[in-house]
Parts: C-alpha cells; sequence; structure tokens
C-alpha cells in the first residue's frame, strides 16, 4: 500500500504540518508532493499521475479548495482520493459529491488515516475508521469526528532527514498543543471540544532540532499558546538554546498573559527572539458578546503597552472588520484605539464566514452577505455596507504599504500614533492614490514615497497632522 499526500501551500516559505503528521503516523509508505497555489495546475496533475500509488490524500484549506477542485476533476486515476482537513471536515456531502472523491476525514486526520490505509489493504469493513464520510450508493455514511485524546500518542513529524534542506528557507511548524479553551463563533477551532497538550519534552527537542538545521522561522500552530502550563518551560528552553538567528512565533490571548512571562522574557531574552501574535478583534463589547467572545479590554492593553514599552518581543495584533453589531464608526474606534498602542505590526483582517462555524449559521440573523466560495469573506452586514467595506479595504492597504512594511522605519508609525484619527489619515492616503490612479497593487518601492510627498505637502494635510 503506497499513498501520495499532496499539499498545495499559500506561499512558497510555509510548510504544511498536516501531510507530515500523516506520514509520520502511517504504517505504509507515504510519499509528499508540495505545491503552492502559484504553480501551473496540469503540472501537479502530471506529477501525480506519472506514479503509480494506490490511494491519494489532499489536504485541504481556503486557500486552495478551488484549485484542487479544479484537479480532481482532471485527474484520470481510477483510486481512491483522500480529502482531509479543516475546509472538507464540516460538509462532506459537498465535496463528496466532486468527481474523483471517494473518501472524507474529518478533524484530526492521523490515526483515522492510518485506520482507513489498513481496511483498504486488507479489504475490511470501514466501519471503525474514525472520522470517516463516504458514499455507498445514494446513501452518504458519517462517522462522528472523535479527538485524539492522549497527543502523546502520535508520532512527532519533525525529525524527517528529507526535510532539513528545506528548513532554512521555510517557516517551521511545531505544535505543543490542539484545541482552544475559547468558543469564538467565527473560529473553527471553537468546534474542538478539549485542549489537550504534547509531551513538553518533545516539544523541547523539536526546537532543539530545527534550532540546530538552522531554521529561520519557528511558528507554534498552538491556537492559544499561554494555555498550555508548560509555557514558560518552553520559552526559557528556548532562551538557554537561543542561536542568534532563529525567530519564535506564537499566537497569544493577551488578556491572560502573565505578568512574569513577560518580565521573564524582558530579563533573559534578546531583543527579536519572540513574536506574539495577539488577537483583538474587536473593542466592542456587544460584538464580543455576540461572537461568545470574553475579552478584558483594561488587562489587554496594559500587557501589550507592557510589551511595547519592554522593546524585546516583536509584536504583531490582529483586527477583524465585519463582526455582528460593529458598524463603521464603532470599526473606526477600535482601529484607532489600537493602532495608538504602537506595535510593530497591526494586522485588519476582514471576517470570513467558514463552514462549520456557528457564525455562518447565524449570518441571516445579521444581515451578513458573504462570497459564496472560498475564502467566505464578508461583504456587507446589517450594519456595514459594501461602500464601508471598501473604504475600510483601502485603509488597510495603506496599512500595509506605509506602516506593516516597515519602509518608514519607527517614523511613520510615530507620525500615525500622534493623530487624532490614523484611520482618517490613512484614508485620506489612500482617496489620495485612488484620485490620482496609483495603482494600488503593482508598485516600486518609489512609488511609495513619491506617491505620499505631494499628499503631505498638501495644506488640508497639514492641517491633519496637526
Amino acid at each position: 500500500m503506497n499513498a501520495l499526500l499532496v499539499s498545495i501551500n499559500a506561499k512558497f516559505i510555509h510548510t504544511n504540518n498536516a501531510v507530515r503528521s500523516l506520514k509520520a503516523n502511517s504504517d505504509f509508505h507515504c510519499d509528499i508532493l508540495e505545491y503552492t497555489i502559484k504553480d501551473d495546475i496540469q503540472t501537479i496533475i502530471d506529477d501525480i499521475e506519472q506514479n503509480n500509488y494506490d490511494v491519494i490524500g489532499f489536504s485541504v484549506y481556503i486557500w486552495n479548495v478551488e484549485k484542487i477542485q479544479v484537479i480532481l476533476n482532471k485527474l484520470s486515476l481510477d483510486i481512491p482520493i483522500v480529502l482531509g482537513g479543516p475546509e472538507v471536515s464540516y460538509d462532506p456531502e459537498t465535496f463528496l459529491s466532486i468527481p474523483n472523491v471517494t473518501y472524507i476525514i474529518k478533524g484530526e486526520g492521523e490515526m483515522a488515516f492510518n485506520q482507513l490505509l489498513v481496511a483498504l489493504k486488507n479489504n475490511q469493513s470501514l466501519n471503525t475508521v474514525a472520522n470517516l464520510s463516504y458514499q455507498k450508493g445514494s446513501e452518504f455514511i458519517h462517522h462522528p469526528i472523535q479527538e485524539i485524546k492522549d497527543l502523546t500518542a502520535l508520532t512527532p513529524p519533525y525529525f524527517n532527514a528529507d526535510d532539513i534542506v528545506h528548513i532554512p528557507n521555510r517557516i517551521a511548524y511545531i505544535e505543543s498543543s490542539r484545541g482552544c479553551p475559547y468558543h469564538c463563533s467565527y473560529c473553527l477551532s471553537s468546534l474542538e471540544k478539549t485542549v489537550r497538550f504534547f509531551d513538553v519534552n518533545t516539544v523541547k527537542r523539536a526546537i532543539s532540532y530545527y534550532m540546530t538545521h538552522r531554521a529561520k522561522t519557528i511558528k507554534f500552530l498552538d491556537r492559544t499558546f499561554n494555555a498550555n502550563k508548560k509555557t514558560l518551560e518552553i520559552i526559557n528552553h528556548i532562551i538557554l538554546h537561543d542561536n542568534n538567528q532563529t525567530v519564535f512565533q506564537f499566537e497569544i490571548t493577551g488578556d491572560v498573559l502573565d505578568q512574569s512571562l513577560i518580565d521573564f522574557i524582558h530579563n533573559h531574552a534578546r531583543k527579536g527572539l519572540f513574536r506574539f501574535e495577539i488577537g483583538i478583534q474587536s473593542l466592542n463589547k456587544q460584538t464580543n458578546l455576540l461572537v461568545q467572545r470574553t475579552q478584558n479590554n483594561t488587562v489587554l492593553f496594559d500587557n501589550i503597552q507592557m510589551i511595547i514599552n519592554y522593546d524585546i518581543i516583536d509584536l504583531h495584533l490582529d483586527l477583524i472588520a465585519g463582526l455582528p453589531n460593529e458598524d463603521k464608526q464603532s470599526f473606526k474606534y477600535t482601529f484607532d484605539q489600537v493602532f495608538k498602542l504602537g506595535a510593530k505590526e497591526l494586522q485588519l483582517g476582514f471576517l470570513k464566514l467558514l463552514r462549520g462555524t456557528l457564525l455562518r449559521t447565524q449570518a441571516p440573523q445579521f444581515g451578513m452577505v458573504y462570497m459564496e466560495k472560498a475564502p467566505y469573506e464578508i461583504i456587507e452586514t446589517d450594519v456595514l455596507s459594501t461602500t464601508d467595506i471598501a473604504e475600510i479595504h483601502l485603509v488597510e492597504h495603506m496599512l500595509e504599504l506605509y506602516h506593516n512594511k516597515g519602509y518608514f522605519g519607527k517614523n511613520m508609525r510615530q507620525i500615525l500614533c500622534d493623530k487624532v484619527s490614523p484611520y482618517d489619515f490613512l484614508l485620506q492616503v489612500g482617496q489620495h492614490y485612488t484620485k490620482h490612479q496609483y495603482n494600488l497593487h503593482r508598485y516600486q518601492l518609489e512609488d511609495v514615497y513619491q506617491g505620499l510627498f505631494p499628499f503631505l505637502s498638501k495644506k488640508e494635510v497639514f492641517l491633519v497632522l496637526q
């Protein structure tokens, strides 16, 4: 039994931890083919079809689902094809209706995929295969999703000699936990029942392995890294084995962040060793209640300000436009208050109504219209018009050009933080770009500077700068 696992990543620097974990936990030989969404479809098809496999599996996400569907429709293989990943786990019947698709593995796939291969190899019943959906005649068969209770039973996917050559140029991913203690209704992690943890010694061994092989960036896949009671132990291990090259990224819940952890990093870590990603999403209390999100904004801001003042940890903050009850004025307030904290990077994202999430089922209740195809991004809500969304998109683009990309160092951040409304200032820059027909998506670096200086020289803009 030979299996092929296909991954189509958003960018070359990304790696797919899921297919590697399936391979590490399979009793059978598994090859991996890894591409990006920019790769030619026919090339991918030719690569798949030129080898003799018994089963092919695809790892499906919102960024690759459309491309994978095209590939599936063009494949001319008469073998079982398995789809897995968050995009197919909560709507299996839709994907089983695609030509050539035989099975769907829902949720965590390591044990389920291996059970399926064993059953197919031995021509056994599929009744005991966990997390499986398939079609039998006109009937859809759905086995319930079972979480892997003991993650220490899994073979870690990190120590693969075949992957070493790629490590310096790509992001290396590590898990110390699965699941999330929070239940935000727009997030797929809210569907997981429990938070479970990997063996901390295995995690530390993976960290050392990747640092030894010159990984530039190690990103933890944990939805809430600081939910782990072993957080300080892992942080300390990183500091003790720091190679002065690798950067570690974590998703952190900011209002439950222990001040002692911030102090520890401040006192022992080098600047830039750690990058914290903190999702703020909205400061609107009613909005947070509607999406089942609990957040103490006062504690959150205090912790963020402490991190910024220490200037050791690089900070990335996230906002989401389009959440329930968040009109333009409310979102503008959120944006301005969060921007003025002075974080190195602020990501302005737009709500995506993901398959399986509670908020997707509640969309009509909030007048939400969203894209029919992935990434299911919000188009309008009952309090946010398409014109409002377009305006926020313009602000988001200017935010990327004039802040997040760092072309101006700290200067632009300081200019914007001094404004009454950074949102309004970036909007005016964007309107200037639009009026003078600058290409917002294809530009040279000199255009970024040349586009800004005429804008800043205008008298009315000078008043905004005061």
